[in-house]
Parts: structure tokens; sequence; C-alpha cells
């Protein structure tokens, strides 16, 4: 299943994964928009992750890597790229989620015109 919408719905998709809850919590304390490039855990100390990235998208992009049996919520939070998912072309913007299976097959950081810096995070639940 992939989900693709725009942060201002994010708390309609609470139902069907409560994960939802505490990404809302760490997004409202702006954290990954001060923190730097790593891996860090929730103030909750839940079962959710998040990691920041920072890149230069180019027309080939790079392969994304997943954790086995989770799910992934990227969000844009500077810059503008092109992500496929099994396939399927998203347009990441600031404003917009997108959840998918660690599993598929990913690829990350396509440019939409020139290359770009981008900033994103990616929740790991």
């Amino acid at each position: 299943m992939v989900v693709f919408d725009t942060l201002a719905e994010l708390e309609s998709y609470e139902g069907v994964f409560p994960e939802i809850r505490t990404i809302i919590d760490v997004m409202d304390r702006s954290l990954p928009y001060d923190q730097g490039k790593g891996e860090y855990d929730t103030p909750e100390k839940s079962n959710v992750r998040y990691i920041i990235d920072t890149f230069l998208t180019s027309d080939k992009g790079f392969d994304g890597s997943g954790t086995d049996g989770k799910r992934i919520m990227e969000i844009v939070l500077e810059g503008d790229e092109i992500l496929s998912i099994d396939g399927s072309v998203f347009r990441m913007q600031p404003g917009r989620f997108l959840i998918y299976s660690s599993e598929s097959t990913v690829k990350r950081g396509v440019s939409y015109a020139l290359p770009e810096h981008t900033k994103a995070v990616r929740f790991v639940f």
C-alpha cells in the first residue's frame, strides 16, 4: 500500500496508522527542521524512529534503502525531488508525504528540473 497526500490531511490517517500521532508530535516541534543529517529516536521512545537526509538531486537519483518489515513515511522539508516506488512516480515537495513499505523498490533524489539541494525526513515504524 502506498499513501501520497498533503500534511494538512495527515491526522485523517491516524486510525489506520496509530504511529502518525508520534510523527505529528515530532513535526509540530520542528525537530527534523532543526536537526542535521542522521538517525534519531523520537522523544517519546516509541517504536518510531526517523532519518534525516540531505542530498543534491540528479538525473539518475539513488536507490533508497529500507528496514525489512517496516513502513516508511517520507516528508521533504526543503527542496524538491522525484521519488519512484515500485515503478510509480511521485513529485515530493514540502507539504506532501508518502507512506510505503520498506520492501518496495525505491529510487530517490531524482531531479525535477535542475539539481537541487534537498532535505528530507523518513520516519520508520
